[in-house]
């Protein structure tokens, strides 16, 4: 697995499927900058075009996952700069036809958070720290973040998580539903790459893309608009070779080959 060690986030493949993304700025607690930014989104689309990654895991460098935007960079927004131009939506990882897990080894805040509640699911060590922050700010809850976390945990726990900006711990997250698993510190990213190898191992890519998608966009649209819209991806999943082998695996009573992801339009 090739590790590009200098670069602000890492990126390497292991020979199951699984690409591993770590943010990587060890001086600053990995910390986000527009580098970062733009460093994590490119790893994002190289991992989508690569045919060795089935899952994606992204976790932090050290003993800390992202503890938000680096206070040097917030001190030129307060200033007057501007943060960046021609930025993605932070909601970018929703996008991906790429099943993504976090790996939450420590703190996480603002737009680490942020970016963390865009994944589609998430391991944390049991101590590790969230906050929103953004009220201590004088911010609104940037970048759909009340919208998700609306979602995972309702209304009266994000309006308090929200609005307080206090800090919780993995426990609690856990409790909430913030995060779905909850690892020792010295394990939790092999807990993360063990469940996306089995993922990997034995899932269709096409099923997990169109899954995916369903699952962040049905809950803008009607239960309606979802029924049509499942049927249109059925009869589109039909004609993929995917269907073919996951039928004959089933009657062959074999695990199934499933090819790389080839993009589809859904």
């Amino acid at each position: 697995m090739a590790v590009e060690n200098d670069a602000p986030v890492l990126y390497e493949v292991d020979d199951h499927g699984v690409a591993i993304l770590t943010l990587h700025r060890p001086e600053r607690r990995n910390m986000w900058t527009a580098d970062m930014e733009d460093a994590f989104y490119a790893a994002l689309d190289r991992a989508t075009d690569d045919d060795r990654v089935r899952v994606i895991v992204v976790t932090g460098h050290g003993t800390s996952f992202c503890p938000g935007l680096d206070p040097a960079v917030l001190d030129n927004v307060r200033a007057g700069s501007a943060y960046t131009t021609n930025r993605r939506p932070q909601t970018y990882a929703t996008s991906v036809p790429k099943f993504i897990i976090g790996a939450i080894n420590g703190a996480c805040a603002g737009i680490g958070l942020v970016q963390a509640l865009c994944f589609d699911y998430r391991f944390a060590t049991a101590k590790a720290k969230f906050t929103t922050a953004f009220s201590k700010r004088g911010l609104p809850a940037e970048d759909a973040s009340a919208w998700l976390l609306t979602r995972l945990v309702g209304p009266a726990h994000a309006m308090d998580l929200m609005i307080s900006g206090r800090v919780f711990t993995g426990d609690e997250a856990f409790e909430l539903g913030v995060v779905q698993r909850i690892s020792e510190p010295e394990s939790v990213l092999d807990d993360a790459v063990a469940y996306a190898r089995s993922v990997a191992a034995s899932v269709s890519p096409v099923s997990i893309s169109m899954i995916k998608s369903q699952v962040w966009r049905d809950s803008e649209q009607t239960m309606e608009q979802a029924r049509v819209r499942a049927q249109y991806l059925l009869t589109l999943a039909k004609a993929q070779p995917d269907f073919q082998e996951g039928v004959r695996a089933l009657v062959e009573q074999r695990p199934p080959q499933f090819n790389p992801y080839r993009p589809l339009n859904i």
